[in-house]
This record gives structure tokens, sequence and C-alpha cells, in this order.
């Protein structure tokens, strides 16, 4: 019998963070590298308030961000989970989310270099289905029905399934 196509399981959007605490030249140069690690232009993120022990004033730039969609989304968690094949329950929210952590830029098989450093990044992918568009269009706005949302088994499925992903418990 064949797989009912509503019920299939896409990557709607996979958001690359990489904070870094201060602007300046540190910034640019995270910021160079999250462009060529994800292939696209990255945007600055301000601080929303001002944090005097960190040395933080509000509205400076202290991180740069990526949102990946469609196939560079899917390509990019490929490269990711060949970094981090594990993930941990805890990882996960009740709407089929997920984040995980990469230590290092280096993992991604760039060569380390003193002037640049070692930088971190946050990855976070959001997972949908066809019909999901009901709840965020302009006319005739409506909620999800129970069935069509997605759980966090059928994430695990999902992630074992298309890209080998083993889900660990606590």
């Amino acid at each position: 019998m064949a797989e009912n196509p509503m019920r299939r399981i896409e990557v709607e959007k996979v958001v690359v963070n990489m904070g870094v605490g201060e602007s300046g030249e540190k910034l640019a140069k995270a910021e160079k590298l999250l462009d060529f690690i994800t292939g696209q232009k990255s945007i600055k993120r301000k601080t929303k308030r001002t944090i005097q022990p960190f040395g933080i004033k509000k509205g400076e730039a202290i991180a740069c961000k990526v949102t990946l969609r469609g196939e560079r989304a899917r390509d990019f968690l490929k490269r990711c989970f060949k970094i981090q094949n594990k993930l941990l329950q805890s990882q996960f929210d009740t709407y089929g989310n997920f984040a995980f952590g990469i230590a290092e830029h280096t993992d991604f098989g760039i060569r380390y270099d003193p002037a640049v450093g070692i930088y971190g990044m946050d990855v976070c992918v959001s997972l949908k289905r066809p019909g999901y568009r009901i709840q965020e269009r302009k006319i005739e706005k409506k909620k999800l029905p129970q069935k069509q949302r997605i759980t966090r088994e059928d994430v695990f499925a999902f992630l074992e399934k298309e890209y080998g992903v083993e889900v660990l418990e606590e």
C-alpha cells in the first residue's frame, strides 16, 4: 500500500547560529566562515539589552546566523550528521523540532588557521508536513489538526530512515 503523501515529513528550515559575544574583527571572521560553510550570506544578530558584566551594549552585533531552506537545508543536514550522528531525546521539543551544536568549524574539513581561531555553532531544525500552510496563511487561518502534527516518535523514525541518525535516551 502506498504511503499517504500528506503524512510525509519534510525539512522546513535549518537555522545556523554563531554566537561570538563581541562585535568587530572576531564577528567579521565568524561571518565569513559561516558564509563559506553554508554557501549563503549570513546576517548579524544584535543584542536586545545591555549586560554590563560582559561588556555588551544594547543594539551591538554579537552573533551571525543563516536560514537555509529546501535543497540547501537537506545538504547541510547531511554534512552535519556525518560529524554528529547521535542526538539525545532532550534536544527535541514536543512539536518535532530539534537543535544540536557543533563544537568546532574544523569538523567540516576546513583547515585550522591560528589567525581565525575556532568557532562553534548551533543548528536548529524545523520540520513540517504538507498542509502546514493553513496555520500561517493570511486568509482563513486555522489551527492544525492534532493528527497532522508531528510527534517526537515521528521525528525519531524520520531521522533514522533519512539520515541514519541514532536518538539516545539520557
